[in-house]
């Protein structure tokens, strides 16, 4: 694996975290453009394709009033520009009805994310993206999804013509495919599996995709495939495991536990793994002749802080919507009934789902203290960058 030139920008999938990430990154952009280092390629999954996307189209801006402004769209937006939870919940009932009376009927996705598409087409500023690719700083804007007819990932990539498309990955099953990004595509990499529906991203290469983050959260990947010597990572995991510690309950976990599990596992264990890998080739590329090492900077929660978010919403909650509150706002009761488990569990979950100002606003600053604390720990000149965690 060889290093290349470009700076990369990796923002890992969040859904309404992706707040968090748009705090972090108004912090870690002002260090890359200290650094001599600003990002040319910027690839995104879920959450994270809507705040490249947004980056990178922002950029008539400049770098760090296109990330400040990202912070604004997070903190002004609301679960009905999302989805409507309670007609949601009535079309899912009488669908799954239908399905075991035997009617030819099915239930796409827990909530009905149409209005989605709505809101993205006028918020993303997909002409600025084309323009910044096209005669702009950017060098290219990558999109991971999941194919459901295959199973793999497929990485969107709209790019200048001097930067050659990556082959197929045969050991990570990643697909790479040239194109104009559209709504479509970025739809596409954050359609959560079950909560949201799939998305038909039509020709030239067609078919129906899921989040990005079925296989790839963290599309680190991808961004040195695309030629890059150096990285800048916002996830909203931590960089490194956590040691077993005493059980959350002395009941076994519900169905909501199991998915909290999955969902832990799904954002931060591929992160994980990818980042110490990269560190195993930075020491190698120290004796091995012709490879150089990676530097990257990492801008998210410290060790021991997957909970943070979780803690986050769970308190807002409490403080603006539980109670009498609730009544004004009905989606959000029927969001917090539907979601259960163990208070860190069911905080989790909350987590992905709280498009709300009260949760964005606060999730924003977190992570930019947080982002701030991280790279505050690493070295200032980018020749020193840290080469492993």
């Amino acid at each position: 694996m060889a290093a290349g030139t470009r700076t990369g920008l990796v923002v890992a999938g969040a859904g309404a975290r992706g707040a968090y990430e748009a705090g972090a990154l108004s912090v870690l952009v002002p260090r890359l453009l200290a650094d001599d280092a600003p990002p040319t390629v910027l690839v995104g999954t879920s959450a994270g394709a809507l705040n490249v996307v947004g980056l990178a189209g922002l950029l008539g801006l400049d770098w760090e009033a296109a990330a400040q402004r990202l912070v604004e769209l997070w903190s002004a937006v609301r679960l009905e520009q999302v989805a409507g939870v309670l007609p949601s919940a009535a079309q899912d009932v009488v669908r799954y009805a239908g399905q075991l009376l035997g009617l030819p009927v099915r239930v796409p996705s827990l909530l009905d994310t149409r209005r989605q598409r709505r809101t993205l087409a006028g918020l993303l500023p997909l002409d600025g993206l084309h323009e910044a690719v096209r005669s702009g700083p950017v060098d290219a804007v990558a999109l991971a999804t999941t194919s459901v007819a295959t199973g793999g990932t497929v990485v969107f990539v709209e790019k200048k013509p001097a930067v050659p498309l990556p082959p197929f990955d045969a050991a990570r099953n990643i697909t790479y495919v040239a194109t104009d990004l559209t709504v479509e595509h970025v739809l596409a990499s954050a359609a959560v599996p079950v909560a949201f529906r799939p998305v038909k991203v039509p020709d030239p290469h067609g078919g129906w995709y899921l989040d990005g983050g079925v296989r790839l959260n963290a599309p680190l990947a991808p961004a040195l495939a695309l030629g890059c010597g150096r990285l800048g990572v916002v996830a909203t995991s931590p960089p490194s495991w956590q040691p077993v510690g005493a059980p959350r309950s002395a009941r076994g976990p519900d169905v909501f536990g199991a998915a909290s599990l999955a969902l832990r596992s799904l954002l931060g264990d591929r992160l994980v793994e990818d980042l110490h890998a990269l560190g195993r080739h930075n020491e190698l590329a120290t004796v091995a002749p012709g490879h150089r090492p990676v530097p990257f900077l990492f801008a998210g929660p410290p060790p021991g802080g997957a909970d943070r978010l979780g803690d986050l919403a769970r308190d807002v909650f409490a403080r603006r919507y539980a109670g009498l509150r609730a009544l004004s706002h009905p989606d959000l009761a029927l969001l917090n009934r539907v979601v259960g488990g163990e208070a860190a569990d069911h905080g989790m979950l909350l987590s992905f789902l709280l498009f709300e100002p009260p949760f964005t606003r606060r999730a924003a600053r977190l992570g930019a203290q947080d982002a701030t604390a991280s790279l505050a720990r690493a070295p200032a000149a980018r020749q020193s960058w840290p080469t492993a965690l």
